[in-house]
């Protein structure tokens, strides 16, 4: 039965339209992945995991669960894509590109990642309707994105 060992929540600026995920020893960015992202939401090599937001105005909520094996898949959300990370020393790095970027603690090892997704559409629509004066602060976390990692076996 699957447990979960660790979660963080946090929110992230979509800066350039997206945000990046990678372990702390792997720091060039793979331009080949956005293409790949735009069109799936996320795109993965490995070693860092590119996703585009529906947005670039206001922060999205992102939850990183790590998991003793593979959980269910959560209700109520939209989407995901199945992705795979590899984790050699054990930092996880969440970058908002040129805003800045920071680390949490995971075991070291390689993953499976499901990178599950909703609001998007909400938060599209809110960004559009927007206004140069409106408070952008009361719209983050509309969009929300869930990481879940466990152990690679196969």
């Amino acid at each position: 039965m699957p447990e979960q060992l660790t979660a963080y929540e946090t929110l992230v600026m979509p800066d350039y339209g997206g945000f990046d995920l990678y372990d702390a020893d792997f720091d060039v960015r793979d331009n080949d992945l956005i293409p790949l992202a735009r069109e799936n939401v996320a795109a993965d090599n490995g070693y860092e995991v590119i996703v585009v937001a529906a947005q670039s105005q206001f922060k999205v909520k992102l939850r990183i669960e790590t998991w003793t094996e593979e959980p269910a898949p959560p209700a109520g959300w939209e989407g995901h894509r199945d992705l795979h990370m590899e984790f050699p020393t054990g930092e996880l790095v969440i970058s908002e590109r040129t805003r800045g970027a920071w680390g949490i603690t995971i075991a070291e090892g390689d993953r499976h990642a499901r990178l599950s997704f909703r609001g998007r559409g909400e938060a599209k629509h809110l960004a559009e309707s927007s206004g140069p004066q409106d408070d952008l602060t009361l719209y983050e976390g509309t969009e929300q994105y869930l990481l879940q990692l466990w152990p690679r076996t196969s």
